[in-house]
C-alpha cells in the first residue's frame, strides 16, 4: 500500500510539474512567437493604413464635357447658348463639390469646366459684337431680309401689285443683307443665285413666294475695274463671258464676278431693284414671280447668323 500510495503522489507530482510547465510557456510563445507576433503586427498594420475611398462627384465631369463643348461658342450664335450654360453648370458643380466637404472629389475638373466655359462665352461674345459691327462695307445699309423686306410683303391696289413704302425706301440703294442659297447645282463660279429669307424653303422643299426671295446677279466690269469690294470674299472669282453669256445675263461687260456656293447663311452686298409687274402675264407663276433683284458686287459666308 505504501509503495501505491508513494507511485499516486509521485505521479500527481509529475502531472503538477506539467501544468505549471504549460502554464509558464504557452504565454511566452504567444507574446514572442513568430506566429504570434506576425499576427499581432498584421492587426496593427491594418489599423493604421486602412484605405479610404473617395468618390468622384458626377458633377466633375460633367463641368469638364461642358466646358469643352463650350468652345463652340468661337463658332456662333448657338455656341454662344452652349457656353452659357456650361458657365451654369461649372458653377453648380463647383458649389456642391465644396458643398460636400471632402466627402466626394472632382474639385480640379470641375474648376477647370468652369474657367473654359466663362473664357469661351466671354471671348466668344466679344469676337460676335465685333463681327457684327464690322461686317456691313462702307457706304451701305444694313437690312434684315427676312423683317424689312420679306414680312412686308406686297401691297395690292385693284388687283395689281405695289411694293410697300418702307421696302420702296431700299429701292437703288447699296444694302447688305443675309439669306440662304436655294436650288444651286453648281458649286463654283456661279453668277446669278436665288436668295431666300431663310432656309426652311431652302433645305425642305417648296416654292418660294414673291417676297421671300431676291434673284441676285453678280456684276458685270470694265477691262481693269474690278469692284474693290469684291477681294474681301475670299469664294468670290472672276470669269470672261462670251457673246451668248453675256446676252443671257443682261451683262453690260464682258468681265464677270462669279461666286462659289454656300451651304449656310451668305452675306450679299448689291443695289436692290424691284419689278412689281413681274409675272402679270404669267398667269398661275404671278404669286412667284421674281419681283426683287440684286446687282451684287460681294457675296461672302455671313460673319454672323443674325
Amino acid at each position: 500500500m505504501n509503495d501505491f500510495s508513494a507511485s499516486i503522489e509521485s505521479a500527481t507530482s509529475l502531472q503538477g510539474q506539467v501544468s505549471d510547465s504549460k502554464a509558464q510557456t504557452v504565454p511566452a510563445e504567444s507574446s514572442s512567437g513568430p506566429a504570434s507576433a506576425e499576427m499581432s503586427g498584421w492587426g496593427a498594420d491594418a489599423g493604421d493604413d486602412d484605405f479610404e475611398y473617395v468618390p468622384v462627384s458626377p458633377w466633375a465631369p460633367a463641368a469638364l464635357v461642358m466646358g469643352l463643348l463650350s468652345l463652340t461658342g468661337f463658332m456662333g450664335l448657338f455656341g454662344l447658348y452652349v457656353a452659357a450654360f456650361s458657365t451654369f453648370l461649372g458653377f453648380a458643380a463647383v458649389s456642391r463639390i465644396r458643398a460636400s466637404e471632402g466627402e466626394v472629389k472632382g474639385r480640379l475638373a470641375a474648376y477647370l469646366g468652369l474657367t473654359v466655359a466663362i473664357l469661351s462665352f466671354c471671348l466668344g461674345s466679344a469676337k460676335q459684337v465685333y463681327a457684327y459691327s464690322n461686317e456691313v462695307p462702307d457706304g451701305y445699309r444694313r437690312v434684315n431680309f427676312p423683317k424689312e423686306i420679306a414680312d412686308q410683303q406686297f401691297i395690292y391696289v385693284g388687283g395689281r401689285r405695289k411694293i410697300p413704302p418702307d421696302v420702296a425706301s431700299l429701292l437703288g440703294e447699296k444694302v447688305y443683307l443675309k439669306g440662304f442659297m436655294w436650288a444651286t447645282q453648281a458649286t463654283e463660279g456661279l453668277t446669278r443665285f436665288i436668295l431666300l429669307k431663310d432656309n426652311g424653303e431652302c433645305c425642305f422643299g417648296g416654292k418660294p413666294k414673291s417676297h421671300d426671295f431676291i434673284t441676285v446677279t453678280l456684276r458685270s466690269y470694265p477691262e481693269g475695274q474690278r469692284p474693290e469690294l469684291a477681294d474681301r470674299a475670299p469664294g468670290m472669282s472672276d470669269t470672261t463671258l462670251s457673246d451668248e453669256e453675256q446676252r443671257e445675263l443682261g451683262a453690260e461687260y464682258v468681265h464677270q464676278l462669279t461666286t462659289k456656293a454656300f451651304i449656310g447663311k451668305v452675306a450679299v452686298a448689291g443695289v436692290l431693284a424691284a419689278d412689281p409687274a413681274a409675272g402679270e402675264q404669267a398667269g398661275e407663276d404671278y404669286e412667284y414671280a421674281p419681283v426683287y433683284t440684286m446687282d451684287a458686287e460681294l457675296i461672302e459666308e455671313a460673319w454672323t447668323s443674325f
